[in-house]
């Protein structure tokens, strides 16, 4: 059995790389895909929820809904489940899918805004998820961009 070696301190701070002390963007890119994707897989439970028989905002039955309603719901509770796998997965089409997601379900609170009468009015959301929806989806293009921007100056040097 031999005695350990002991390596001499070094009194030299140590050194690190501009690069790395920066901010790693696609770090911070995963981890906001990883957790959008547990926000819209929760959401898009919910609505199979509603499908399903579960208690909806309004106490209304699915079976009861107007048809345009019960399209939508049928909608999100697909498109969010898919959007939510392909964010867990950190994949481009999973981004996209839940940036067309979005846009719908920004589209449907914008058209209720504008007054557009029928369904749209029961399918609308609330002002602070609508603002909520967009602010995510401005951080999600951010954090995209930066990401690429920060991938592409690694390469070229």
């Amino acid at each position: 059995m031999s005695a350990p070696r002991f390596r001499p301190a070094s009194d030299a701070p140590i050194q690190v790389d501009a690069e790395e002390r920066g901010i790693d963007w696609s770090r911070i890119y995963r981890i906001f895909m990883r957790a959008l994707a547990v926000l819209v897989i929760g959401r898009g439970l919910m609505q199979w929820m509603v499908i399903c028989g579960g208690p909806n905002a309004d106490g209304i039955g699915f079976e009861d809904m107007p048809p345009g309603v019960q399209a939508s719901i049928i909608f999100f509770a697909v498109i969010e489940l898919v959007a939510g796998v392909g964010l867990w997965l950190t994949s481009a089409w999973g981004g996209v899918v839940w940036i067309l997601a979005t846009a719908v379900a920004i589209g449907i609170d914008l058209a209720m805004l504008a007054g557009m009468q029928g369904w749209v009015q029961i399918a609308a959301r609330s002002l602070p998820a609508t603002i909520a929806d967009a602010v995510l989806l401005l951080f999600y293009t951010a954090a995209a961009m930066m990401a690429a921007r920060q991938a592409d100056d690694g390469f070229s040097e």
